[in-house]
């Protein structure tokens, strides 16, 4: 190769401190021999001249150049110190660019590492593609990602803090389901943090490992209807305001006109809902909001419960869901507290025991749910990033491990910086038109 070619291929290379020997292609992979500039170098033990002893090849995979997998063929050199009484006796040169006792490049694994995380890509799929093993990729995410995840300038303070349950592991002959808890930063929607379990414990021992200046500045906790995360916040998150979900209480509404609409469907008719029983048939206009049902549907519905529901229990049932409902109507505080005050003592006089129970519920979070009014915090920013969790549990295609399902998470949900220079775009010409 010319002088001129060198230097082209030095320049598509873009590594500091190597020159390029030779480039070939082989079995559809660009294979680039070579070496560093160094030509003199001291001993690390006494500080002399050490000579170079010989060399010894290293195979290394680099980015893909121009669609092709590259690889780099780094003729190392291997140094020897001949100074009297020196315990270094040899060793071998070693390089920023290139991570040690791998087969990749730094920005290889960086690469790696943002596909992974901010593109949430199988690792099976990267390896295949840079023509490595599994745990080549999965090794340069560790090593990559760690320190992005563990950033403390990643979080920084928290003033509203969101927190639920997502399933890890399914049920088999061996294990119950195991859920995983995470902690979101609602205001700048990226999630903090994973930990094992959904138990008062888990969510108390997560926050005693945070600083009482970080616990301090937290002010809202938004969470669901689960007795564990309100019990887990005390008494280390006493301080805050804690704003019950509103999605999670109308879904609990949502769930007891369900149960009464069930128990009626097998009292009367002795069998589960079919297509063609009246109160199957209109299961999701009870559901639906009476301001979002037109008249064709309300129609549709009164009919139904005429016909399927004798004892007006689905009726009182679905009176109490839209009593519930009312509470998100209105911006108010002081007309959310009446609303939800109203719907207790309503729920509570019912003869239905899924009424009943519906009271009761919304009596044990009753201040929960004003707050929601005086603070307007939700936990619609948990449920987003539970969607972008879900993703890359599917990507991984199964985990086993939580440390690398954590990882993986926090690099695509936890507002990770990725420091890439910006790409100047090309623009395209204008359409030429004859009109």
């Amino acid at each position: 190769m010319s002088d001129h070619g060198i230097g082209l291929a030095e320049a598509l290379l873009g590594l500091d401190g190597f020159r390029v020997l030779a480039v070939t292609e082989d079995a559809g992979e660009v294979i680039i021999r070579i070496e560093t500039t160094t030509d003199v170098t001291s001993c690390g033990g006494c500080g002399h001249r050490a000579e170079s002893q010989d060399r010894v090849d290293r195979h290394i995979r680099d980015l893909a150049c121009f669609g092709r997998p590259s690889r780099l063929v780094w003729a190392k050199r291997r140094w020897r110190c001949r100074h009297m009484g020196c315990a270094a006796k040899t060793w071998t040169e070693a390089s920023s660019a290139v991570s040690p006792r791998t087969v990749l490049t730094r920005r290889a694994g960086s690469e790696m590492c943002r596909q992974v995380g901010a593109n949430a890509r199988p690792v099976a799929q990267l390896a295949r593609e840079f023509g490595v093993e599994w745990w080549t990729v999965m090794n340069a995410v560790i090593e990559h990602g760690i320190p992005l995840v563990e950033d403390p300038a990643r979080v920084g303070m928290v003033t509203t803090l969101g927190l639920d349950e997502t399933s890890f592991l399914k049920a088999n002959r061996h294990h119950s389901t195991a859920y995983v808890t995470g902690f979101v930063d609602l205001d700048r929607r990226i999630m903090i943090d994973l930990v094992e379990g959904n138990d008062a414990g888990d969510v108390r021992a997560w926050l005693a490992d945070r600083d009482l200046v970080w616990r301090q500045a937290v002010a809202t906790v938004a969470i669901d209807l689960a007795e564990s995360y309100r019990a887990g916040l005390s008494p280390l998150l006493d301080h805050a305001v804690r704003v019950a979900d509103p999605f999670h209480v109308v879904r609990v509404a949502n769930r007891c006109l369900d149960q009464v609409r069930r128990r009626v469907q097998n009292e009367t008719l002795e069998h589960r809902g079919r297509k063609d029983d009246p109160l199957y048939r209109i299961r999701k206009l009870l559901l639906k909001g009476s301001e979002r049902l037109d008249q064709r549907g309300s129609d549709r519905m009164l009919l139904g419960l005429r016909v399927g529901d004798p004892a007006d229990e689905v009726l009182g049932a679905w009176l109490a869901k839209e009593s519930v409902r009312d509470v998100y109507l209105t911006n108010q505080p002081d007309d959310a507290a009446l609303l939800i005050d109203k719907a207790i003592a309503g729920c509570l006089s019912d003869d239905v025991d899924e009424i009943r129970t519906l009271g009761r519920t919304l009596r044990r979070w009753r201040n929960e749910i004003v707050a929601h009014h005086h603070t307007g915090a939700s936990n619609g920013p948990t449920e987003g990033l539970n969607l972008l969790v879900k993703k890359v549990k599917r990507c991984g295609h199964g985990f086993k491990r939580f440390d690398h399902y954590r990882l993986r998470v926090l690099l695509h949900t936890g507002g990770i910086n990725w420091n890439r220079p910006p790409t100047p775009h090309i623009r395209s010409r204008s359409p030429h038109s004859n009109a």
